[in-house]
């Protein structure tokens, strides 16, 4: 694990109070041999949301002709779990984080889920520290970027309504199938997407809605290979 300083100096901000900084690191795992500590899975609730009204700012400031269709879609598809994944990669955040013996051993620092869930604490971890502009800083250098491209083409990376889509061309209908796992304060979800009776594609995610989007992007992917 790397000096936590070292990752201030990559996202450009210097927390007043670190152990904001290291709560939004920690795993839950790494809590079987620290139990005192606090982990990241309240911060992650919370920084999903700052990160949603961050977002949903933006979007109503500076695309006022776009109906509320557009600007959810856009809003979707910036900090969808691949895309919080990118950006948990970009910035390294795996390599600081505290987890269990156990998690890192099996490859804990580069799944996807545990990068997304950091990525969400350090945004609550930021609002905590420095309020919005914290986090507005942090955005803005991260997330703001790609919101151009899929402004000019809002939904572009909606995978079910683009596999919908592929399908009603040819009179054919796809069917989701969901189910799910863990507790409820840190439930999991799978996906199978159906053709008929044939699996076409699997995702899982943090939410339904995510699960599906990632089955379907597997679905198209195969179809585009």
């Amino acid at each position: 694990m790397k000096n936590i300083e070292d990752f201030e100096k990559t996202i450009g901000y210097n927390f007043k109070d670190k152990k904001l900084l290291k709560i939004a690191l920690t795993h839950k795992s790494y809590l079987d041999e620290k139990p005192d500590l606090v982990s990241n899975q309240r911060y992650e609730f919370f920084g999903d949301t700052i990160l949603d009204f961050d977002l949903t700012e933006y979007l109503f400031k500076h695309f006022p002709d776009l109906d509320e269709g557009s600007l959810t879609k856009i809003r979707s598809s910036a900090v969808n779990q691949s895309n919080l994944v990118k950006l948990g990669n970009e910035i390294n955040i795996g390599s600081y984080m505290f987890l269990s013996k156990a998690e890192d051993s099996t490859g804990g620092r580069k799944k996807s889920s545990i990068i997304e869930d950091a990525v969400e604490a350090l945004i609550a971890a930021l609002y905590f520290d420095g309020g919005l502009t914290a986090v507005n800083g942090f955005v803005s250098k991260y997330i703001y970027p790609s919101i151009k491209e899929l402004s000019e083409n809002p939904g572009q990376k909606d995978y079910k309504t683009r596999l919908q889509e592929y399908y009603a061309k040819v009179g054919k209908k796809v069917n989701y199938m969901d189910s799910s796992s863990g507790p409820d304060h840190d439930k999991k979800f799978q996906t199978q997407v159906f053709l008929d009776k044939e699996i076409i594609g699997i995702g899982e995610g943090k939410s339904k809605k995510s699960s599906q989007q990632e089955a379907a992007k597997q679905a198209l992917e195969k179809i585009n290979a």
